[in-house]
Formats: C-alpha cells, structure tokens, sequence
C-alpha cells in the first residue's frame, strides 16, 4: 500500500594515512685538496688517511617496524546472497534456478538478484531470504518490492496444505502475505484481514484466499474473498473497517447478505464473525446497519437465513435474539400491505412477529394474542397495528392496539379482543 525504507546501519570505508618520515638531509664531504701555502708560511701536514672521514648514514627499517596497512570495510550484505546459493541443496537449486542477472545494491539496506524462477533479497533485518516460484510471479505483478515489501520468510507451507511467504514494507508498517494453492491460485492478503485470517485458522479452516486485498467501492473498507475447504466457489469473507475491525461472514449467511448489496446495502458491514446462537444449532452475524440502529443475519437449519434490521433489529436484541422469546426469523423485514408499516415473523412460541411504524414504533406480538390478531386480519382489522408488546394484566396477558386490546385470560385459556374504551 505504502512504500516504506527500513533504516540500515552505515559502515562507512575507514583509511588509515600514515605519515611517513623523511630521511635526514646528506652532510657535505670535507675537500681532499688543501690550499697552497704562500710566502714563507709553513705548510701544515696533510691530513692522514686514518684519520675518520665523515659519512652520511640512513637506518635501515627493521623486521619488527610495522608496515602500514589498509582497514576498508567491506559494504553490507557483500556476499550474503551468493554465500546462500552456494549452501543450498541441489534440489533447492533446481527450484531457483541459475542466476539470470547481477547483483542489485538499491542501497545500504537492501541487496536482490534475479534467478530463473526466485529472486534473492538481503536486508540487514532479515538476511537473505527467498520468493520463488508462481508467489515469485505474483509479486512481480503486484509491484516487486516497491508496492508488496520484501520477503521477511522465504517460502512456507500453509496449514491447509498451500504455501505462502510473508512480506513487509520497507517502512516496517505495512505485513501482508502472499498464498498460493492449485485451487485459487496467489493471492495476497494484508494487514488486519491477514491477522484475522490466521486466527481463524487459516487455510485449513477457513479457507484460500480467492481475491488479493481489495478496498470496498466507498473506500471505507478492504476485505479478501475466499473457498473453504471442501468448496468449489467463493463462500467466505472477511470485512475490515477501522471501527468494527476484521470480521469474517460465510455461508448461507454471506449469500443472504451478497443478495442486499453487500456492504452498500441496508445491513452495512459486518461487527462480529459468525457466532453459535444460544441454542447451539443456530448462527447469526451481527452488522452496523444504518450506523443508527443495527442489523442482523440469523441463520436455522429449519429456517434458512434471514435478516433484521433498524428498530425491528433492535427490539429483537432487546428481546435476547434468536434466544429469546421470538426465536429465529423466518422473513427478512417485509413491508405491510398499506405501505405504512414494516414487520418481521420468527418462529417463536405459536408463531410470534415485530411490527413497526413510524407512528407507534416497533413492538413484538406473540402466541395466542398473535393468533387472535391474525384471525381477524393483522395490522387492517380494527385493532390496527400494535402499541406495546405482551404485558402482564390482572386477568393474564395482553397487548394494545392502536385502536384496541387483545387478552389471554390464564384462568380459562381464552383470548378475547375488544375495542379502546
């Protein structure tokens, strides 16, 4: 995503200048010839020839005289990429390949040379580390070490049976992952979706990752799509926003929210993984809705998946969800007959739905009152919609209309509706 520099240790040249001493300067020699006597002026004796003649005399330097010596460094990483190659097994050679170019120094901190099917990085962090192969190639396409980071793990086996090298941007910020399989072929996979990816377990688990790291159409997100195992198409995600941060959907969960539009739909992005409902059988994602009110998906194997979502979602969660007294949804949010309201039905004890308007809210009807309501023609009898949900009264149960009340008398098990007084 970013381009990065990792900082590299600097070992500049040294060169030692030794100053070296000149010779003392010759003395003359003493003239041979004396000069003639004159007049009556007595000649002085020559000089003999045992008397010393001055000489001029250079030591010559001794076995143990230090010799001056040059302490250039070597530059970093000299050697390292070769030293790796030579150590390699010939199987190991044989994957590489030969070297098809020279050495690269890009700088102080980052050495790399090509082979037939690798290419070789040094940095002083990591060593000589290895990407090779059809990752190899998919790192050249997303940009090599420009765009993707170079390898920090030379190339590893996935729990699921693929293989991947990891990567890191020169700045040290950007983690990210290239994963191959005959399935999908490389993807790669960055940052939080890769952490999240791993923690779910990975490939063996969760599955291949399908798609590279893409950013959601509002730019508000990134996700990866992905094949669990034993699959034959993409039916797993995983969604990351900086608020809700990485969530996987998948499954007939990830269908029912692919057919709202995705993110871009009235569900949002999703804030949990796939969770157990309280029963044990069931599943459900939570979403970030309309930012206001929230969103869900909750999946039976009786029921399917379906959705809830705004103030219906909200007094569902209020009501304990799938485990609670409504159940499992078995409609997405439907619109009333007269356009005026918005409802959802759940399996509930006797069948059991939230209604809403904007005039009365939204409020759960259930069991032998719901029966009755139905009865008589839900929301366009003369009760209209609902005002409250299921209350005590001194006789049993009951709920209020807009224009009436519906009760359960637990003394004789009959349920009667009557108009507002």
């Amino acid at each position: 995503m970013i381009a990065r520099s990792i900082a590299a240790s600097t070992a500049a040249a040294a060169v030692l200048s030794l100053a070296l001493t000149a010779p003392a300067a010759a003395q003359d020699e003493p003239s041979t010839t004396a000069p003639a006597p004159t007049g009556s002026v007595t000649a002085e004796p020559e000089p003999t020839t045992t008397q010393p003649v001055p000489t001029t005399t250079r030591p010559e330097p001794t076995a143990t005289q230090p010799v001056p010596t040059s302490t250039e460094q070597p530059d970093p990483g000299d050697g390292a990429i070769q030293q790796r190659y030579e150590s390699m097994t010939d199987e190991e050679r044989a994957q590489v390949g030969e070297p098809v170019g020279d050495e690269v120094v890009a700088d102080e901190g980052l050495r790399w040379q090509d082979f037939t099917h690798a290419r070789f990085y040094w940095t002083p962090d990591t060593d000589v580390t290895v990407v090779r192969g059809l990752i190899y190639q998919r790192f050249l396409e997303l940009g090599g070490h420009d765009e993707v980071g170079v390898p920090i793990t030379d190339e590893l086996a996935s729990s699921g049976g693929g293989r991947y090298s990891d990567f890191r941007t020169r700045d040290g910020v950007i983690h990210s992952a290239i994963y191959f399989s005959t399935r999908t072929g490389a993807h790669r996979v960055v940052g939080p979706v890769l952490e999240h990816f791993r923690a779910l377990g990975e490939d063996a688990h969760f599955g291949f990752p399908a798609t590279d790291t893409r950013l959601t159409p509002d730019a508000f997100g990134a996700y990866n799509h992905f094949v669990m195992p034993g699959s034959q198409h993409q039916d797993a995600s995983i969604y990351w926003t900086q608020p809700s941060g990485a969530n996987a959907v998948q499954g007939a969960i990830r269908e029912k929210w692919a057919a709202s539009g995705w993110e871009a739909g009235p569900l949002g992005y999703p804030v949990t993984d796939e969770l157990t409902a309280p029963d044990g059988v069931g599943r459900y994602n939570q979403f970030n809705g309309d930012g206001q009110f929230p969103a869900g998906i909750v999946w039976s194997p009786d029921t399917g998946a379906h959705s809830v979502q705004g103030v219906i979602a909200q007094r569902y969660v209020e009501l304990s969800g799938p485990g609670g007294v409504l159940g499992y949804p078995t409609t997405d949010e439907l619109g009333t007959p007269d356009g005026r309201g918005r409802y959802n039905h759940f399996t509930g004890t006797g069948g059991a739905s939230i209604y809403w308007t904007p005039q009365t809210g939204a409020h759960e009807v259930y069991g032998g009152i719901r029966a009755r309501w139905a009865q008589l023609g839900w929301e366009r009898s003369y009760l209209g919609f609902p005002v409250s949900g299921e209350h005590d009264v001194p006789q049993g149960r009951a709920s209020d209309f807009e224009h009436g009340v519906i009760e359960w008398r637990s003394e004789t098990g009959e349920v009667v509706d009557r108009p507002a007084e």
